[in-house]
């Protein structure tokens, strides 16, 4: 990514009917201007309803009063001309496309970033990267996050943000609203897209490894992060990105444990396909000279640091006995 990149500038402008003539009089007049790196990258503008360019959306009937004023859909290339050099993760992690609307609401302002990803476990890794200041909710326990300003989502292939700019009580509940309806919506669409098992809107699939959500890490899921690709790597490992610099196809779900000794890191390291992780010796051994105490066991590793190296040993033995 990044490299020989071709630039094509496009110039969209999509008229719609005037004010109150039905769903398109909600939006005037949308004039976006992007710049698309790649082939095969295009964006949608259109009159906002149940579904855009196959993605589910928010449509005016959804919420009474409100005025829809952008509902594009950036596919492919697209998505860096919105959001630039950040968009660099969520290619890693496997994005297909991105549903965008701007929604003023009973005098708030509110943004809708929908992300359609390659697998359930995609859009799961993107959500535990981009979640903070959970005041509700929790990535793995609930499958939602919810603070003042922001509630985030993922169920099945998508991950959800839907962003108010007052952080007032009266947002908040608006944004509630809004978001019970993209959970049915998007429940819907989930088990259609990607067969991933989602049966309730907003509840987490069944990503998460065994080996961390069950004792001794029951009830602590919500800390996993799980990367995919160097640039996450760098981001929440930093200490360990050389040692994946240039590898591809992996998995690293990472839970940080503060205790009474201190903070410990548990790593897991495995394939994102079907085929065994072909790199995990030498991860392992990249894994243990960094400090860790580390297992390679069918083309798995996982990893433990802590300040004690003994119980940093006597963890793993635990959760990853040796052959």
């Amino acid at each position: 990514m990044g490299k020989n990149l071709c630039v094509l500038f496009l110039v969209c402008i999509f008229p719609f009917g005037p004010s109150g003539s039905g769903a398109a009089g909600n939006i005037r007049e949308v004039r976006p201007y992007y710049i698309l790196p790649g082939s095969g990258s295009t964006v949608h503008g259109g009159t906002p309803g149940s579904t855009i360019a196959d993605m589910p959306v928010l449509a005016p009937s959804d919420l009474p009063g409100a005025e829809i004023s952008r509902s594009e859909i950036y596919v492919g290339g697209a998505l860096w001309g919105l959001i630039n050099g950040a968009a660099d993760l969520y290619y890693e992690y496997g994005f297909d496309r991105m549903a965008l609307q701007e929604i003023q609401w009973e005098g708030e302002s509110f943004r809708l970033e929908l992300y359609r990803m390659d697998s359930p476990v995609a859009a799961y890794g993107i959500f535990s990267v981009s979640v903070h200041g959970c005041e509700e909710g929790g990535p793995a326990s609930t499958g939602y996050c919810m603070n003042r300003f922001q509630y985030q989502m993922c169920s099945g292939d998508y991950y959800l943000s839907l962003i108010n700019y007052s952080g007032s009580d009266r947002a908040r509940e608006l944004s509630l609203r809004a978001a019970e309806v993209l959970a049915n919506r998007i429940g819907g669409a989930a088990g259609d897209v990607s067969g991933s098992g989602v049966s309730e809107p907003g509840m987490p699939g069944p990503v998460i490894p065994g080996l961390l959500s069950r004792y001794p890490f029951k009830g602590l899921e919500d800390g996993i992060r799980m990367i995919r690709g160097i640039i996450g790597v760098r981001n929440t490992v930093p200490g360990v990105a050389h040692i994946f610099e240039g590898l591809d196809d992996f998995e690293l779900w990472h839970l940080g444990v503060a205790g009474e000794d201190g903070k410990q890191d548990i790593l897991l390291v495995r394939s994102s396909g079907t085929d065994p992780l072909p790199d995990a010796g030498m991860i392992a051994e990249g894994l243990s000279m960094a400090g860790y105490a580390a297992r390679e066991s069918g083309g798995e590793v996982v990893a433990v640091m802590s300040a004690d190296p003994a119980g940093s040993r006597d963890l793993l033995d635990l959760i990853f006995p040796s052959d």
